[in-house]
């Protein structure tokens, strides 16, 4: 009987001690890549990126950022960083307002950089535990500036935009889930789109991997560049 009580005693002590510990900050994961190749063709590739989320009652707040760098026989071919900020506030259940910042830095585009800032509308068009679908929808500003001057000034244009977005994301299994993320940003002197596919799967612990495939379309781009840019990754994936 005292070892019954004993037993008895000890679960309803760990599962107080479970019950009393504090709720996560922050929930996402951290990624890493890194290749390299020596002999006829010396090449490195490192890719790394950071996605956060807080909840707080009404609110959500998510950072994410990314970065590329690239060397072939010595020579850089690609170096690219993003970062992004975004505040929402639930109203009801499926409605949200949002503001949203952006920064993006390719250095190989043919930009310096391209700034965004859109506030507006988002909806929850479909939530469950296996399947999200959000839609978002505002007015924004965006600056872009270019590597060399245009004909009609020092290559910097600030605009108007409408940016669009839906993220969908799908718990295929405990330990893999499939996301798709598409953004869309129209001025009158731009459009620039972008679609982000990944599967991510979980290995043992917090530890996982994540296969990504990103595509960003320029309407308008400097001569010698492309308008089209595609990235695909594989990378070793830390959940927290």
């Amino acid at each position: 009987m005292k070892k019954h009580m004993a037993a008895a005693i000890a679960v309803f002590a760990s599962a107080n001690a479970l019950a009393q510990e504090p709720p996560k900050l922050w929930k996402g994961d951290v990624q890493f890549g890194y290749n390299q190749t020596e002999g006829n063709t010396d090449e490195k590739s490192v890719l790394g990126r950071i996605n956060a989320k807080r909840q707080r009652g009404s609110w959500t707040y998510d950072i994410t950022a990314n970065g590329q760098n690239n060397e072939s026989d010595g020579t850089r071919s690609a170096e690219a960083y993003f970062l992004s900020n975004r505040l929402a506030y639930d109203f009801s259940q499926f409605n949200y307002t949002f503001l949203y910042g952006g920064v993006d830095k390719d250095l190989f585009s043919g930009y310096r950089y391209q700034a965004t800032v859109s506030a507006g509308y988002g909806r929850r068009i479909f939530k469950t535990t296996q399947f999200t679908w959000d839609a978002e929808v505002g007015p924004g500003v965006r600056v872009s500036e270019f590597e060399a001057p245009s004909d009609e000034g020092d290559g910097q244009i600030s605009e108007a935009i409408l940016r669009l977005s839906t993220e969908l994301v799908y718990s295929l299994s405990e330990t893999a889930s499939l996301s798709q993320l598409l953004t869309v940003e129209s001025g009158d002197q731009n459009t620039v789109s972008k679609s982000t596919t990944s599967l991510k799967t979980k290995i043992v612990g917090g530890f996982g991997l994540s296969i990504s495939y990103i595509l960003e379309y320029n309407e308008t781009v400097p001569q010698e560049t492309v308008h089209l840019d595609r990235q695909t990754a594989v990378t070793l994936v830390y959940s927290f």
